[in-house]
């Protein structure tokens, strides 16, 4: 026996009032039946140059009895707060971020949120308002005058807040109600929240913990409403009173249904003033003789740049689906692994996942948790620090517009793909999965806000299309495209419906030619269909919002999510031929995963394709290899996610433990838990109910 089976005994015997729970080899079994791959390797180009900062952080977490998911199930919201504090402390010094650094590469900070949300995304995002909202808008709508603001939020001598969105206003921040009126007698602007719907809602850390806050509101100079613009405001002492300056109201937003462990908050505003140097000027300012000038003068554009701030927020969001993603999936598929349901001509019971529908639930799941992890990789983590550098110099030019146009639609296809894969996961687990140890509850309810912040997802998108149409509108100036991620549009509608799919069978369906031209064919049809949609609505519309807005269904929405999918499957295509270029087995595996999740894409889109190019015949073919895949990568899930997965103690669930024991943890678990074996406190209530008497 063992050491670890005699341990598991021993332990068994001396602490649970369970019958002794043998060891179970099931996922040592499962794992047997994967390809042996090389995983230092698979996890080294999965984290690319966020490795030694990851292992880092793993190693702190690791260390420190602070982090502890089992402990904080426990935990009241006060509580939990006060440990993500701890937290923070414990971890936020191994970065060693400041201005500078995080001029050079701003990866430096996006490496620390990642390690910290292997742990839990409310962890990094206690963080992420004060480090990226906060410190990137002072940075980047500030002048030389707020470096100073800087310099103290990265050596968190201040904590700050970002106050964007309003109880009446979210997606619509151009209309916040919120007003800052310039009074040029002081050189002061006088904050005021002119009705209950103006509040400042949902604004991270103002609860209990933030001293200062970004606010966005009307500026108003010689009672001309200026746009809305950005403020660097003390809400705080900061001192050991930690009182609310006298015209500022801060309140809790009370309980959520997830990330209870940030304590998010309302702000009012009563005749509240301000100095000018709270104004982030870098773009508009007033002078000395109090005129209001402006670098932009086109308002819209001003506010576009305004909210630059969100840019790091939306890269975290994308970062942190795939986190959320993974962790499920490494749960799900363990758990799946180990359990056992029925059997076949009265033989042994089966691991669910040897039946083809729970693959079919769970490994394209784990296709797109790949797709967006590339996603993260090239086309957002290559590209944002040259984003910050453009902005500066430009930030009206084509690089900031296509990066916008590319994170809007990443953030909202992967939030979705991870809205769905949680839901999957603790469905998949079944009613162990309900538990809370189980931890998928926790990271599906933390997983479902990224649908609404960082920009309401049906809202941001549309971000996307705007960029589609505004690049083809050049073309019909005679100008050609530019875009680095849209030369393979067709203008032309007449060579658009040229296009026949080159495959009539799984076997010629699985070629990297043929999908990539379907996957851009749909992107080229959906932008006609839309184009000819709001073309129309012209006619029978009151304006060219109107007309928009009746687009938005079947065509515009689908055709943004689809340049969003298009990006997905070239950077996924990519990571895999560098993987394959360093490890062959690796790269034979991970071009299934790409061809599973790029035939999913299409598979979803098959009323369109259906209604243009595609039969019967393509249908089949298509649902044949959707379903082959899945059998052939189930074998090889577990050795990949094993590589992949955070370590047992940082993921912190009694079903995706790495040795198989999921019915000894949960027990284990559950034992140690309060109260379990005691009587109720309540008792006297229920005697009483009962008519008993003590």
């Amino acid at each position: 026996m063992s050491s670890l089976k005699r341990l598991n005994l021993i332990e068994s015997h001396l602490t649970s009032r369970f019958p002794t729970i043998p060891f179970d080899e099931s996922l040592n079994d499962y794992r047997k039946k994967g390809t042996p791959i090389n995983k230092t390797l698979l996890l080294e180009s999965y984290l690319g140059h966020f490795y030694p900062g990851i292992m880092e952080r793993r190693r702190i977490m690791h260390e420190n009895p602070l982090f502890n998911h089992f402990d904080e199930a426990e935990l009241s919201r006060e509580a939990l707060r006060k440990r993500i504090v701890q937290q923070i402390a414990a971890i936020y010094p191994s970065a060693g971020l400041n201005y500078k650094v995080v001029k050079e590469d701003y990866t430096k900070k996006l490496e620390l949120l990642y390690g910290m949300a292997d742990y839990d995304i409310a962890l990094a995002v206690r963080l992420l308002v004060h480090l990226v909202l906060y410190t990137d808008t002072v940075t980047n709508l500030g002048t030389a005058k707020h470096l100073n603001l800087v310099d103290r939020a990265y050596n968190l001598q201040d904590y700050g807040s970002f106050g964007m969105t309003e109880l009446g206003h979210g997606s619509n921040v151009a209309s916040v109600e919120t007003t800052a009126v310039y009074d040029h007698s002081t050189r002061e602007f006088i904050l005021n929240s002119p009705t209950a719907t103006s509040a400042k809602w949902w604004i991270g850390a103002i609860g209990k913990t933030a001293n200062m806050s970004v606010i966005f509101a009307q500026l108003f100079v010689d009672n001309i409403n200026k746009g809305v613009h950005a403020f660097v405001v003390p809400i705080r002492k900061n001192d050991a009173s930690h009182e609310t300056f006298p015209g500022v109201v801060l309140g809790d937003c009370g309980k959520k249904i997830g990330l209870e462990g940030i304590d998010n908050g309302f702000i009012l505003f009563k005749n509240y003033r301000i100095p000018y140097d709270c104004l982030l000027d870098k773009f508009s300012s007033i002078n000395p003789e109090g005129k209001f000038k402006s670098a932009i003068k086109n308002k819209e554009k001003r506010f576009g740049i305004m909210i630059a701030g969100l840019v790091g927020g939306r890269v975290s969001c994308t970062s942190g689906c795939e986190q959320d993603m993974r962790n499920g999936l490494t749960i799900a598929l363990r758990f799946s692994a180990v359990r056992k349901q029925f059997s076949g001509q009265e033989g042994p019971e089966l691991p669910v996942l040897n039946y083809p529908l729970q693959r079919y639930r769970l490994i394209p799941h784990l296709a797109k948790t790949f797709a967006t992890r590339a996603s993260v990789i090239y086309s957002l983590g290559t590209n944002i620090n040259t984003f910050f550098k453009r902005l500066e110099e430009d930030p009206e030019c084509l690089e900031v517009n296509e990066f916008h146009a590319v994170l809007s639609a990443l953030k909202v296809v992967t939030s979705w793909y991870g809205i769905a894969c949680l839901q999957e996961c603790r469905e998949a687990v079944g009613g162990l999965g309900y538990s809370s140890y189980a931890q998928l509850g926790r990271i599906r309810n933390n997983q479902d806000v990224m649908a609404t912040w960082e920009g309401d997802n049906s809202v941001l998108i549309q971000q996307a299309g705007k960029f589609l149409f505004k690049q083809v509108q050049k073309t019909f100036k005679g100008q050609k495209i530019q875009a680095k991620t849209l030369k393979f549009l067709k203008t032309d509608i007449n060579e658009v419906n040229l296009f026949k799919p080159k495959f009539e069978n799984s076997e010629q369906l699985e070629n990297e030619a043929v999908l990539l031209e379907i996957i851009e064919y749909r992107v080229n049809i959906l932008l006609h269909q839309s184009l000819l949609k709001l073309q129309e609505n012209t006619m029978t519309s009151i304006d060219m919002i109107d007309a928009w807005n009746k687009a938005q269904v079947y065509y515009i929405q689908e055709l943004s999510k689809a340049y969003g999918e298009l990006i997905l499957t070239n950077d996924f295509l990519r990571f895999v031929n560098e993987l394959a270029a360093k490890d062959q087995v690796l790269g034979k595996i991970f071009r299934k995963y790409w061809l599973l999740y790029t035939i999913g894409v299409i598979e979803k889109s098959l009323v369109t394709l259906m209604e243009n190019v595609f039969n019967a015949t393509h249908v089949k073919a298509i649902r044949e290899s959707i379903m082959r895949l899945c059998n052939e990568l189930a074998e090889d899930s577990i050795q990949v996610i094993d590589a992949l997965a955070t370590p047992d103690l940082v993921l912190g669930s009694v079903l995706g433990v790495s040795d198989g024991q999921i019915y000894k943890k949960m027990v284990e678990t559950v034992e140690k838990g309060k109260r379990v074996y005691e009587k109720p406190e309540w008792l006297p209530l229920l005697l009483k109910v009962k008519g008993i008497k003590n």
